[in-house]
């Protein structure tokens, strides 16, 4: 496997653990195993994506990282959304368990992205 591929798994495991024992300490939620993982599971495919297609699709490159990012979306709203709505509240420890692993992924994932891609411009 490349360097930049482990790099990239590594840093996104060991920054999404760390964030969900310190989150499950503070807000012990029913869902947030699920939502880290799901987020976890969506940002490597997003990243394995432009890594496989970085050279034979360089254009394109944008619109599959913004698809990862609407696929995020849709799937929170037809998986996740449904449960927190099943009391016609979404409450703030409900939010921060979507939220929280979504920025971290997707915080991480945009900087090893850009990494990639201008390690291949240069």
């Amino acid at each position: 496997m490349n360097k930049q591929l482990i790099n990239f798994h590594l840093c996104l495991t060991i920054i999404l653990s760390v964030s969900y024992l310190t989150h499950d300490f503070l807000y012990n939620s029913i869902h947030l195993f699920q939502l880290y993982t799901l987020n976890f599971s969506i940002a490597v495919f997003v990243y394995w994506l432009v890594y496989l297609l970085r050279n034979s699709q360089k254009e394109y490159l944008g619109f599959y990282f913004l698809a990862g990012t609407f696929i995020k979306f849709i799937v929170f709203f037809l998986l996740v959304f449904p449960n927190f709505k099943d009391d016609n509240v979404v409450s703030t420890t409900e939010f921060l368990s979507f939220f929280v692993p979504y920025a971290i992924s997707l915080i991480v994932e945009t900087i090893f992205l850009i990494r990639l891609i201008n390690s291949e411009n240069k």
